[in-house]
């Protein structure tokens, strides 16, 4: 039998949405007490802001490995101490 790309879909689709699949696990993030997720995590959009650039180079970034992610919520999250990292070795020194 000839598959078309639409039988092709339905079947990743129906495998994806298996519950029996490993990687569909319910994850539990630990925290330490009283820190909240926002402390830790940041999404694209705070990472654009912080370092003055477009979400797009965010993702680019995210895609060549200059900086790493992870997706527990079905969103894309950076660390925060990473991040700072990022700013302090590309700060300039003042000018006086």
């Amino acid at each position: 039998m000839k598959q078309t790309p639409q039988t092709a879909t339905k079947k990743m689709i129906t495998k994806t949405a298996d519950p029996q699949t490993p990687g569909d696990k319910p994850m539990k993030l630990l925290l330490p007490p009283g820190t909240k997720f926002n402390d830790i995590y940041m999404d694209a959009s705070d990472v654009a802001f912080e370092l003055k650039i477009s979400k797009r180079l965010v993702r680019n970034m995210r895609a060549s490995g200059k900086v790493s992610y992870t997706n527990p919520f079905g969103k894309i999250w950076y660390l925060r101490q990473e991040i700072a990292e990022i700013l302090e070795a590309n700060k300039k020194p003042r000018r006086i």
